[in-house]
Formats: structure tokens, sequence, C-alpha cells
């Protein structure tokens, strides 16, 4: 990725930067090369990403197998055990920008190398942590002024709800397995929760008229859903309650939740509470509740409706010289618009007039500023605007405030 694109995602990074650390969230960075161990033991070994999209490291002979980091919650709940967080003032609250990688087949919104932007809370099982992860992107997505969005919701319980409900489940299925894919049929064995997840569209039917799972929430989790929903409600975030969303992932329990653009028919992002996801790998018992958002598809529905994220300004200004005591002079006043932040072009490469007032042309510059031999003399420059043909000589100190002016 480079230029316009590369540039669009840059500012979106850095608009993302910038609305999270005001959520009071702190940014964390994990290492794009983690041990297996670190995914296999949370994300589930029947999961998409684990069966078919993990990229292995080659090992050495008797060593740890390593992967390329496929999602951030692990990696984040990982560091968070390892470095004492639970010390800290509860919940926790961290957000990263980093690239995922999924072996999968590139298209439109997928990319075997992609960048998320991901919220986590740990340390606090208060179902108002759910709802305050969905606002920060809820507001964000409405400050874009991005509304045609839905939010959808459900509640996939803890594992003892989860144990009535499969079994339930795979007797509504069992009736179905000849007419459903390869995955869903040996998903049926394995996980049936995951067979809600399959995005076949010959399973999509069966989804329709399955058992909800929202009918069977414990005397914990039916609560906290219902607060949560209630919050949601508070905030004046619009949701749509999708009894079939599990996601993808076994760490989830209680609270998923994914946010879809129809007209683009694309999940942006989504995630869900995951209490257990620490105890798995090896500390204590610790509630916790996150989300992610994939960069590229955010940044696909933003180009879409022509909403800028540009992160460099492109220069209004060129600096033109064509003489060695023109090229000094103009390195100084470029360090002198630089300091006052205003963006400027040149091309102290070349050395002749005409080429370089084409080139200013070329990428639309506003004003170019020409050290001729007189005015360098005089210490002075030529103001020229570009679209005009106007031009006028100042003196270097008058420069700043004229452009200031002027742009």
């Amino acid at each position: 990725m480079f230029g316009e694109q590369a540039d669009y995602l840059l500012g979106l990074q850095d608009m993302l930067m910038k609305w999270t650390s005001g959520f009071n969230f702190e940014f964390i960075r994990t290492p794009v090369v983690e041990n297996e161990k670190v995914f296999i033991s949370t994300l589930g070994e029947d999961s998409d990403v684990i069966e078919k999209e993990m990229y292995e490291l080659k090992k050495r002979e008797g060593g740890e197998k390593y992967v390329l980091r496929p999602e951030g919650t692990a990696s984040v709940t990982r560091a968070y055990l390892e470095n004492g967080m639970h010390s800290w003032p509860q919940p926790v609250k961290l957000f990263y920008i980093a690239p995922m990688y999924r072996y999968e087949r590139p298209q439109a919104g997928r990319y075997r190398e992609h960048v998320q932007w991901g919220m986590e809370m740990i340390g606090s099982k208060d179902p108002i942590c759910d709802a305050q992860i969905i606002q920060v992107i809820d507001l964000f997505l409405k400050k874009l002024k991005l509304s045609e969005y839905v939010l959808k919701v459900n509640s996939i319980g803890c594992s003892e709800d989860r144990k009535a409900y499969k079994k339930e489940l795979t007797k509504y299925y069992r009736k179905h397995l000849k007419n459903m894919c390869e995955d869903c049929t040996r998903r049926y064995k394995t996980n049936p929760l995951r067979l809600l997840d399959c995005k076949k569209t010959s399973c999509a039917p069966f989804k329709e008229e399955a058992p909800a799972i929202v009918n069977h929430l414990c005397k914990d989790c039916e609560p906290h859903f219902r607060k949560f929903l209630e919050y949601l409600d508070d905030l004046e975030v619009n949701y749509e309650l999708d009894t079939s969303l599990v996601r993808g992932f076994d760490y989830y329990t209680k609270t998923v939740f994914e946010i879809v653009f129809p007209e683009k028919a694309m999940s942006v992002g989504g995630g869900g509470r995951y209490d257990g996801l620490i105890k798995a790998l090896g500390g204590k018992d610790t509630p916790a509740v996150g989300a992610a958002v994939g960069l590229e598809r955010l940044a696909e529905v933003m180009q879409m409706h022509k909403i800028p994220a540009a992160y460099f300004k492109k220069p209004a200004v060129f600096l033109v010289q064509f003489s060695e005591e023109g090229r000094r002079e103009a390195m100084k006043i470029l360090s002198l618009l630089r300091k006052h932040n205003i963006p400027v072009s040149e091309a102290f490469s070349k050395t002749n007039l005409s080429s370089q007032l084409e080139l200013a042309n070329k990428i639309g510059i506003k004003f170019a500023i020409i050290m001729g031999y007189k005015e360098v003399g005089q210490k002075r420059v030529i103001l020229k605007d570009m679209q005009t043909g106007e031009q006028e000589t100042l003196p270097y100190d008058q420069l700043v405030e004229e452009l200031k002016k002027k742009l």
C-alpha cells in the first residue's frame, strides 16, 4: 500500500489514536510473533483461525512453535497476566492499532495482513463496561456521520448455560445434517455452537429456526444481558437482537456483538465479553470485555461516503531555486516554514526554473516562493500565486505572516 491509500489509512490511525486516548484507554503494543499456545488454548482448536488461517513459523528441533498473531485480544491478556497488571486500578483499559495475519484468499476488505483497532477493559464484570466499549465505537462512527450500520447483539451465556443449550441445538440440527456443509457436519460433533457461525448460504436457512440461547440464560447471565441492553438504551445506541450471533472464538462468554454495514454486506468489527480467557492462560478468574474493528474495512466504508482522513496536509507552497546560493537560502526558508507548520514542497535536485514551476503546477501548488539571483542577495523572495500568476516581492521576515494570511 502506498500513495493516497496509505496516506488515508495513516490518517485514520491518527484519528483513532487521539479518539481512543480521549476515553482514557492506554496504548499497548504486543509482539507480532507469539507462542502458538496463546491462541490454541483460547480461540478454540476448531475455530476457522486455528484450523485454516494461522501462519505457523518453522521451528527448530525440539523447540516451541510460534505463529504470526492472528488477533489481538489473546496477546493483550497474555501481556496483562505476565506484567502484573492485576495490581493496577481495575478495570485496566488498553487499546492497540496493529497488524494481524490470517491465511485467506485476498479480496475486498480481506487481506492476509490487516490492521485492527482494538480495545480491552480487563478486571470488571459490570455490564456497563460492555456498553462503554460499544459507545466508543458508536460515537466515533457518529462523529464521521456514518449512520447506516447495524449493531447486532446477543448473549451466549456462561459455560453452564451453553451445556444445556448445546443439547437442544444438536437435537434441532440432527434432522438437517444431510443438507449441511462439510464443516458444519464436523462441528456438529465437536462444537455445535459453531453451527450458528457458518457463513455459507446453504446453511443460512437452518439458523432462522434454531433455538435461541437467550432463552437458556442462568440467573447471573440473564440480568447481566438485560442490564447491558438498558445501558445501550440510556446511551442512545441503536441495536438489533440477533439470537444466532455467537462470534468465532471459544473465549467469548455472555455479551457478543457485531457491527455490520448492510450497504456493503460487510462486518467491520465486533467483540464481546471473555471472562474465562485469563484463567485459560494460567491466571486467576478475571472478567473482561473487548472489541476490534478492521481498519481497511472501515476505510472502505468511509471512502465510499467521501469522508476525509488524510494524515499529511498537501503542500500549498513550493520552493523554487536555480543557483547554489539560492539552494542554500531555500534550505533556510524550508526550515523556517516547517517550524511554523506550513506544508512546503521542493525539488532541490533540479536547477531549471521552468521544470520546477511545471512540477509545482502538476501537484496543485497554490504559491511558489522563487529564490532569484537578485532576491537572494537582498534577502528577499518572490511569492507567486500559481493560479492567478500575480507575484510580489517580500523580505524573509514577512514571508511567514503573509503565507498564513493567504493560506
